[in-house]
């Protein structure tokens, strides 16, 4: 394990950048001048970071996150931290790609109360659990579709998985399905073609790396 690491002021500074744009919408006139949602989850970022480990496959980031908040701020999020849950999952999953870190399992985050902690204390916990993969192809709107063992068909016709609104899309343009390696995508001969890291292709494996172009709409993979 990697201790006394220094966290990287820019990758923070994406996450803070991340969860304001999230959030400001909805967090932050309920939680002026009190803990802030960005602080939770840049302290997610820090131990990830603090606690990652190396492996012959690359850097392994934590994939179960457990956070606990006094109950001052633990009310402040009732009825929001369902909401709040399902960013920091995303803050985590983003960083982690961006880092370069890979998962032995789905990303989990839990927020517990701690009755001895304090308004605007916060201690967060990380750990590695294994699990069963779960491929899942990621908009760049923010959509996210679980890769399970039917294809999912991409393109402009409402009656495929994931439907694309982009007129330079064809009815049935491309087909992502899951392989014993992992998860590859196919071109069903659109009209202009479906590019994996600029190149247009016919068919090919995909990475968490890659990134998969489908008329103005990009695409991504996540295999934990």
């Amino acid at each position: 394990m990697l201790t006394g690491t220094v966290v990287s002021a820019m990758a923070l500074k994406n996450v803070e950048n991340r969860l304001e744009r999230l959030f400001e919408r909805t967090f932050s006139r309920p939680f002026k001048n009190t803990l802030q949602p960005i602080e939770i989850g840049t302290r997610i970022v820090r131990e990830v970071d603090l606690t990652r480990r190396l492996s012959s496959q690359g850097p392994i980031s934590a994939n179960s996150v457990r956070v606990w908040l006094g109950p001052a701020d633990a009310q402040r999020f009732e009825g929001f931290q369902k909401a709040l849950v399902s960013e920091l999952e995303e803050t985590v999953r983003q960083h982690a790609l961006a880092e370069g870190y890979v998962f032995v399992g789905p990303v989990k985050v839990e927020i517990f109360i701690d009755d001895d902690l304090k308004a605007g204390q916060i201690e967060v916990k990380t750990e590695f659990v294994g699990g069963d993969s779960q491929p899942r192809l990621i908009a760049s709107d923010g959509r996210s579709f679980t890769v399970g063992d039917l294809p999912l068909i991409i393109g402009r016709s409402p009656d495929v998985e994931v439907v694309v609104n982009d007129s330079k899309v064809s009815r049935q343009h491309a087909e992502v399905w899951r392989t014993s390696e992992g998860v590859a995508i196919r071109d069903l001969q659109s009209t202009n073609g479906t590019y994996v890291n600029g190149h247009r292709i016919s068919a090919v494996s995909l990475s968490p790396r890659d990134d998969v172009t489908i008329g103005t709409f990009h695409f991504r993979i996540e295999l934990a």
